[in-house]
């Protein structure tokens, strides 16, 4: 007898009892399947009945279509020969339409042909048309009896028939041009006239019948390919029809535009603006869009509280090219806080060109909030996310946006520099990793901007950046030696100076290189640099450079000595006189002028003597008479030599004749009077015989001669000199003498000279 072993035993006790206990459990699944997609069901048909939401009811039968079961196809049967509820049945056909490319997806889908074809027997011509949509899931074997039935059945209305022509027309299929050639010949006039508008969709050649005939015959011999020719038909009306849509939008646009334009208040062209940003159409809401742009660039404040919240609502709109416009016009609105919907719509962003715009508008955005004074307030972390956000964008290829970006958040304060000093090393290992030029130079412009005097940070950029520049500015290319250039200036102006004169920069081949040369000369330049400056301003074949070169020479000039400022006016006369330049001339006086003055100030005599004696004659040759005579006068006053006395004295009544001043003449003759005789021997009868002899304005002379004439003589007969002189002018003049009355002849002394 065998021992049972009590292990095996009991094992195979608790495997029965475990499958007693899952057997009910698994019934009990079963049935709660079962009653979950019954419940589910049952749901379907409620939203695809009574939705009035069309999307979810069209999405409802699409899920429908899917199911496998019995009861699903049942529930869009029951819908398509709904004639009370049209929702439903449209529902279905636009669900069933969606599976044109897909028709192996649906369950039995010939259950559907008999619904459908009921629905174009039907007097709702929409519905037809989307039930005739719908059964483009057959092909044209598949429907052709039923269509034909209902065409050539006398029984079926005229209605019908249309709409069975029409589900003809929509086929792409040969065979059904060749049904509708057939039908032009009908005996009944509804179904001939149908097949004829059906045709000219096709192909609108009109409606003779010989002309379709014989396309028919081409197209049975395969010398005609129609579907060709309905593709390139297609093309053109769609192209029609897209012109026209865009003359409507312009039309209509233009009516926006007169509409806003003759509105006279601003807070009633802002409430008409914010209105359209919340239009439909999308043109309209670029249209709006642009208006701001406008109103923005015309330096008007933007009424924020009007336009602010639907502007902002735009940043999420289904159009990509209304995003991209609102992310252009963000990052230029320093007053409006859009930096939160930026964030969050960038994070979603599909679109690669706009969502590189709303990153740049994002770093635009913080950056006008963290200014001071600003009234817009941002959540700092969301200049920390961005900041983060930077790194993947360099790693998607967008290396310079990165680094723009990076820039506008590390121009204000509000970070630790061991947060802000990682973000300056990536953009130049990044810079030092790059092999695009185009790439590199970016990067150098943004370095550059991070180093100038707006940036907080600009002396942690400057110890990241320095070598970089200090390499780059050695490049072969000019666009990449510039931005590096300009960062080394504005990290160290002075030394970079000097660093660069040594390299000759100043004779760069790169105009904007010697333009920061310039300016940088003009600001901190010395005596030294007026040479490579003059050799700029003379020989440049740039205009603006050369007068670059010169204002900086004169901002020089300044602070020059004086032995430097007549040594350089010496050299400009010189210059000016041999190149006939007057602009030279006047810049020569001007550093004399300069020159002058500091002789003045050092109580510097003799300097001070020669410098006005030297702008009195330059004065006096460029015929500025006025100026000449004030530095004459201011010469004779402190002359102490009677020759010296008496030339400057002539050099002043010349200027004062020949600048018509002929009171300051006779009073000068006058003085002169006093003391002595003049005899034509004498420096002034010379001056007022060539006066008066080589002058052409006699009317001018005439005054002069007046005035002279008219000085008082208490004994005339002490000036036989001076009376001989002014008779031999007189007769030099012809000027007639009116006597005092008649028969009495005029006395022929100072007092004799009668004013008209």
């Amino acid at each position: 007898m065998f021992l049972v072993n009590p292990v095996k035993k009991n094992s195979k006790i608790i495997t029965a009892l475990l499958f007693m206990l899952l057997i009910p459990a698994c019934l009990f699944s079963a049935e709660d399947n079962h009653n979950n997609h019954n419940n589910q069901l049952k749901i379907n048909h409620w939203t695809l009945f009574n939705s009035t939401d069309e999307q979810i009811r069209i999405d409802t039968a699409v899920e429908l279509l899917q199911n496998y079961s019995a009861q699903a196809r049942v529930i869009l049967l029951d819908a398509l020969k709904s004639g009370d509820n049209i929702s439903a049945a449209s529902s279905a056909c636009k669900a069933i339409s969606k599976f044109r490319s897909a028709s192996n997806l649906i369950v039995k889908r010939d259950d559907f042909i008999q619904p459908l074809m009921a629905i174009l027997k039907g007097p709702n011509v929409d519905l037809a048309r989307l039930a005739a949509e719908a059964t483009l899931i057959f092909n044209y074997r598949e429907i052709k009896s039923h269509l034909e039935q209902i065409i050539k059945n006398n029984e079926t209305t005229d209605l019908a028939k249309k709409n069975a022509i029409y589900a003809l027309q929509i086929r792409p299929d040969r065979e059904t041009i060749l049904l509708l050639i057939e039908l032009m010949d009908s005996s009944n006039p509804v179904v001939s006239s149908a097949a004829i508008d059906a045709l000219q969709e096709w192909m609108p050649i009109g409606s003779n019948r010989q002309d379709w005939q014989k396309i028919r015959r081409d197209i049975e011999r395969g010398k005609f390919d129609v579907i060709r020719e309905r593709i390139l038909f297609s093309q053109d009306k769609i192209q029609k029809l897209n012109d026209d849509i865009v003359k409507w939008q312009k039309k209509y646009l233009t009516s926006l535009d007169n509409i806003y334009f003759a509105m006279a208040e601003d807070n009633v062209r802002a409430k008409f603006v914010a209105e359209n940003l919340s239009f439909e159409q999308s043109s309209v809401k670029l249209w709006a869009v642009e208006k701001i742009n406008m109103w923005q660039k015309s330096g008007k404040l933007l009424p924020i509280d009007v336009m602010q919240k639907p502007l902002i609502a735009l940043v999420s709109d289904k159009d990509p090219l209304v995003r991209l416009a609102v992310a252009k016009l963000l990052g230029l609105l320093t007053n409006i806080n859009s930096a939160d919907a930026l964030l969050r719509q960038l994070k979603a962003e599909t679109f690669p060109e706009v969502k590189t715009e709303m990153f740049v508008a994002l770093g635009h955005v913080c950056n006008f909030a963290l200014s001071p004074g600003s009234e817009v307030q941002i959540n700092p972390k969301i200049r920390i996310e961005t900041l983060k956000n930077t790194v993947a964008f360099f790693k998607e290829g967008n290396p310079a946006v990165s680094a723009e970006v990076i820039r506008n958040l590390l121009l204000q304060n509000g970070l630790e520099i061991s947060n802000v000093k990682p973000y300056m090393e990536f953009i130049a290992a990044n810079y030092n990793k790059a092999a695009d030029q185009q790439v590199r130079i970016r990067l150098l412009e943004e370095m550059e901007r991070l180093c100038g005097n707006d940036s907080f940070y600009r002396t942690t950029a400057g110890e990241v950046f320095r070598n970089i520049f200090l390499e780059a500015c050695d490049d072969t290319s000019s666009l990449v030696a510039s931005p590096a250039v300009s960062g080394l200036l504005k990290i160290d102006q002075a030394g970079a100076f000097e660093i660069l004169k040594t390299k000759q920069f100043f004779a760069h081949s790169s105009e904007k290189v010697r333009n920061e040369m310039i300016n940088v000369a003009g600001q901190i330049g010395t005596a030294q640099d007026l040479e490579w400056l003059a050799a700029l301003a003379d020989n440049s074949e740039f205009a603006q450079e050369r007068q670059k070169a010169a204002d900086a020479m004169m901002s020089i000039f300044q602070f020059c000595k004086t032995d430097v400022l007549i040594t350089w006016a010496k050299r400009l006369s010189v210059e000016a006189k041999t190149r006939n330049d007057d602009l030279l001339l006047v810049k020569s006086r001007t550093l004399f002028e300069m020159a002058e003055k500091k002789a003045e100030a050092q109580q510097d005599a003799n300097t001070l003597a020669s410098l006005r004696r030297t702008l009195a004659d330059s004065y006096s040759e460029a015929k500025h008479y006025a100026q000449a005579a004030r530095y004459y006068g201011i010469l004779l006053q402190s002359a102490t030599d009677s020759n010296e006395r008496e030339y400057l004295t002539s050099r002043l009544l010349e200027v004062n004749l020949y600048d018509g001043q002929s009171e300051s003449a006779k009073q000068l003759i006058a003085n002169i009077l006093l003391s002595n005789d003049i005899g034509e021997e004498k420096q002034i009868s010379k001056i007022l015989n060539q006066f008066f002899s080589e002058n052409p304005e006699k009317e001018h002379c005439t005054k002069i001669f007046r005035a002279i004439a008219s000085i008082h003589l208490a004994d005339a007969a002490k000036y036989p000199l001076w009376n001989e002189q002014l008779a031999k002018w007189r007769t030099l003049l012809k000027f007639n003498v009116t006597p005092p009355g008649p028969n009495v002849p005029a006395v022929a002394d100072s007092n004799s000279v009668v004013k008209k």
